[in-house]
């Protein structure tokens, strides 16, 4: 096989392979996980040409060359990204962060060279469960929608994607001893009264981590508390407070420095999903012996268990939890009354 013979600056290479020439093309590059090493070039090839006029002609279609500015599909989605972000939450945005990661093999690719097939098998690579799928699917979806809007791609080829059998992978909820390692870890443990407290909350992380001091009310003696995103039923929702917990709020109530209910710490602003999922969550759990593969979500699924073992209205439940479940409008959400939150909370140990 000869060696390919390196013409100018995008216009790719052609060498022979046995009795047919090869058309091969950079179309991107990748950074390496050594920052040391250089970026790794990303190449396409097609072979079968007759001649190597033939194969010359065929980089072109390689590259598919548009009059119009290439993007990568990381440049696409960072651009994406600061546009779309400020009509969703946080929350939303770490969720389509995560997902999109899963897409590194094709980062460094320009975007109207990728193929359907080239996506399909990120999916297939994905080690995670089926909603992280799905949530790979959403977000190629919205990349390409933006992308036919800038004229940087003429298709959407998402529309085929497939996420596989089965249903999404289940959060694991923390088991009341793993809730009760993380009562003994507090005050020791700065941040183990922030999980013990969205244990009895059943916030989103999130919702938990907006939560604002002013967002805490008290009426017809019932301590609740205002937040929530997401769906129409779980915006603005009210969440009874539990007595096991009253201490903890009380405490950050009294702190002084932020507006905020549960800040980071160190800089008393608001903590990031990010920030609390990396930097204290998984290392608190990891010093606490807790199982491997709890998540900040977690807690609410431990929550919304403790929800089913007491007494109380399924509407009053659905409310607090911000779900359209049990079939109830709007409408009923709004209408869950005081004493059927206390009820619910009075239950909660």
């Amino acid at each position: 096989m000869s060696k390919p013979k390196a013409r100018g600056n995008g216009q790719g290479t052609a060498y022979k392979r046995g009795k047919t020439w090869t058309a091969q093309v950079v179309i991107g590059w990748r950074v390496p996980d050594d920052p040391s090493r250089k970026p790794i070039p990303i190449k396409r090839t097609k072979g079968g040409f007759a001649s190597k006029r033939d194969a010359i002609a065929g980089c072109a279609l390689l590259y598919a060359a548009k009059p119009r500015e290439r993007s990568t599909l990381m440049q696409v989605y960072s651009a994406w990204e600061r546009s779309y972000a400020a009509r969703v939450q946080p929350g939303t945005m770490t969720v389509y962060g995560c997902a999109f990661k899963h897409f590194k093999a094709l980062e460094g690719v320009y975007m109207d060279l990728i193929t359907a097939r080239d996506l399909q098998d990120c999916l297939d690579a994905c080690p995670s469960g089926k909603r992280t799928r799905e949530n790979m699917r959403t977000v190629a979806g919205m990349l390409w929608g933006y992308a036919m809007d800038a004229n940087i791609v003429d298709k959407d080829i998402t529309n085929n994607l497939y996420t596989g059998k089965g249903q999404a992978k289940q959060r694991d909820p923390l088991t009341e001893d793993e809730v009760e390692t993380i009562r003994k870890a507090i005050p020791a443990e700065p941040y183990a009264e922030y999980i013990y407290a969205l244990c009895y909350l059943g916030f989103r992380p999130g919702e938990f981590l907006a939560l604002k001091k002013a967002d805490l009310h008290e009426e017809d003696g019932l301590c609740y508390l205002v937040g929530g995103s997401k769906t129409d039923a779980g915006r603005n929702r009210r969440v009874p407070v539990p007595q096991i917990i009253m201490p903890i709020i009380q405490r950050r109530l009294a702190a002084k420095g932020t507006d905020m209910l549960f800040p980071r710490l160190a800089t008393n602003r608001r903590m990031t999903d990010q920030y609390f999922r990396e930097h204290v969550f998984k290392p608190l759990m990891s010093r606490l012996g807790i199982a491997e593969g709890k998540v900040p979500y977690s807690a609410r699924h431990t929550y919304s268990d403790k929800l089913k073992l007491i007494a109380g209205d399924d509407k009053a439940k659905a409310a607090i939890m911000g779900h359209t479940d049990y079939s109830f409008t709007r409408q009923h959400y709004q209408s869950v009354s005081n004493d059927d939150l206390k009820t619910i909370v009075d239950g909660i140990k």
